[in-house]
C-alpha cells in the first residue's frame, strides 16, 4: 500500500493532536487507577492554573509520571505541600521527611475545591527514628488557589485514625 506524504503527515498530526488532548485530559482530570481511585471534586480554575504551571516547570522527562497521578495527589502536592511543611516542622517534623498520604485507599480526598483531607506521617527531628501518623485538612481559597489554613491532628494510639 502506497501512501502519500500528505496522508502520512495528516495521520501523524491527528495522532499528535489526540495524544496532546489525552495529556491535557490527564492533567485536568487525573488518572483513574482501579480500587485506588475516588470520586474527587475537580479543582477550581485558579487551582488548575497553579497545578499546570507547576507541572510545566518540571523537566520534560518527569512530567508524564506526575501527570499520571490522580488529581487528589496533584492538588495535595502542588497546592498544599508547602503549607503542610511549615505546620509539620512547627510540630517537630524534619522538613523533608513527611508524606501527605499512606498506603491505604482514599488517603487523599478532594472534598471540594476549598477542602482536601487525608492521612499522612512524618519523622520527628529529634528522638529515635520513627514515623508519626496524623490526619490533615488543607483549606484552600478556590478563587486564588492558595492555602488558607492547614490543620494537622495526631492519630490515636488505638487505631491509625483519630
Amino acid at each position: 500500500m502506497i501512501m502519500s506524504r500528505a496522508s502520512m503527515t495528516s495521520r501523524r498530526m491527528g495522532r499528535a493532536v489526540a495524544m496532546g488532548g489525552l495529556c491535557l485530559g490527564v492533567v485536568c482530570m487525573g488518572r483513574v487507577s482501579g480500587a485506588w481511585a475516588t470520586e474527587n471534586a475537580p479543582p477550581s480554575p485558579a487551582e488548575q492554573r497553579i497545578i499546570t504551571q507547576r507541572v510545566t516547570a518540571l523537566p520534560v522527562r518527569e512530567r508524564p509520571g506526575v501527570m499520571g497521578q490522580d488529581m487528589a495527589w496533584q492538588m495535595t502536592t502542588f497546592l498544599c505541600q508547602d503549607a503542610a511543611r511549615s505546620v509539620l516542622v512547627h510540630r517537630g517534623a524534619q522538613p523533608h521527611r513527611f508524606f501527605l498520604q499512606d498506603d491505604r485507599p482514599d488517603s487523599q480526598v478532594v472534598v471540594s475545591p476549598a477542602l482536601i483531607e487525608g492521612r499522612g506521617q512524618y519523622m520527628p527531628a529529634t528522638g529515635p527514628m520513627r514515623w508519626v501518623a496524623f490526619t490533615w485538612s488543607c483549606h484552600l481559597d478556590p478563587a486564588t488557589g492558595h492555602v488558607v489554613r492547614f490543620d494537622v491532628t495526631p492519630a490515636t494510639r488505638q487505631g491509625r485514625e483519630p
